[in-house]
């Protein structure tokens, strides 16, 4: 049952749309711009956080495994600086440099000035969160693992 609301606005829609002489769908589609598929700010917004998820998930994936052979195997997790790590945390920026971008360039910045902030805001969270894992891996190899407060 579709309430009266709904049918008032659907009655509203289509009595107002009665007065309007539209000679076909496809003329009045094409009225409106076009954008190409690789100028489209949604494309690339969607592929940015695409390459976030994925390499999220493959450097997740690579912290659990190093964690597990920690625990099992006793095979310290550090250094954590090899090139599967590092290849997935730079995709993951890189990713979300790219969404950083698109975002911005659908609010009309500029897209010179929407990169240079996307990657200042992506070095300083990469830079900083990659010092955060570290300290914590050093702190789980030797067994002083800080509580949350400590470091606030």
């Amino acid at each position: 049952m579709i309430n009266n609301n709904t049918k008032e606005i659907i009655t509203f829609i289509t009595t107002n749309l009665e007065g309007f002489d539209i000679p076909s769908i496809d003329e009045f589609i094409l009225d409106y711009q076009q954008i190409n598929p690789i100028e489209d700010p949604v494309v690339w917004l969607s592929f940015g956080a695409f390459i976030c998820l994925m390499s999220g998930l493959i450097f997740a994936d690579i912290m659990k495994s190093k964690l597990n052979n920690w625990t099992s195997k006793k095979i310290s997790p550090l250094p954590l600086e090899n090139p599967r790590t590092i290849s997935s945390w730079f995709a993951f920026f890189t990713g979300l440099t790219i969404v950083f971008v698109s975002a911005l360039s659908l609010i009309n910045f500029s897209f010179i000035k929407s990169l240079i902030f996307s990657i200042i805001i992506s070095v300083l969270f990469g830079v900083t969160m990659w010092k955060a894992i570290k300290d914590l891996y050093i702190q789980l190899e030797s067994g002083t693992i800080k509580e949350i407060d400590d470091f606030f």
